[in-house]
């Protein structure tokens, strides 16, 4: 059993109450769900690292092979796991708390596309920071 087997069954189990009651085998299914993702993970990973970059040094290599990882998860499971919409989800947000997530979603994405792009180009903090 790996993270990925417990994430799902606790996702289910949490969110689809109904489904998760009617499985036969949930143990079977549970594990075989968490190697296909953990498969896609895998498969995905290097993909979006990319190449290695030059002069990149242990720890940007680092840095972008974590992100990459944590980038083929999220993909991978929001496509397999949270793409199912739990039976016990609330009515839509107002509008105010929804703009509220919507500006916190856009700096998330701001910082991710930041980091990214230092990852990519390593020599530009060096350059940032020099003009300062």
């Amino acid at each position: 059993m790996n993270r990925y087997t417990t994430t799902a069954m606790a996702y289910y189990r949490d969110y689809l109450p109904t489904w998760y009651a009617e499985l036969d085998g949930p143990a079977e299914y549970f594990r075989d769900l968490g190697e296909q993702i953990q498969d896609q993970v895998v498969d995905l990973t290097p993909q979006l690292a990319g190449p290695d970059q030059p002069g990149e040094g242990f720890m940007a290599k680092t840095g972008r092979l974590n992100a990459a990882r944590a980038r083929a998860e999220e993909l991978v499971l929001s496509e397999l796991l949270y793409s199912q919409k739990p039976e016990n989800e609330e009515q839509d947000l107002d509008p105010e708390t929804a703009t509220y997530y919507g500006d916190v979603n856009k700096t998330i994405q701001e910082l991710h596309d930041a980091v990214q792009h230092a990852l990519d180009d390593p020599e530009s903090i060096r350059r940032s920071s020099e003009r300062k």
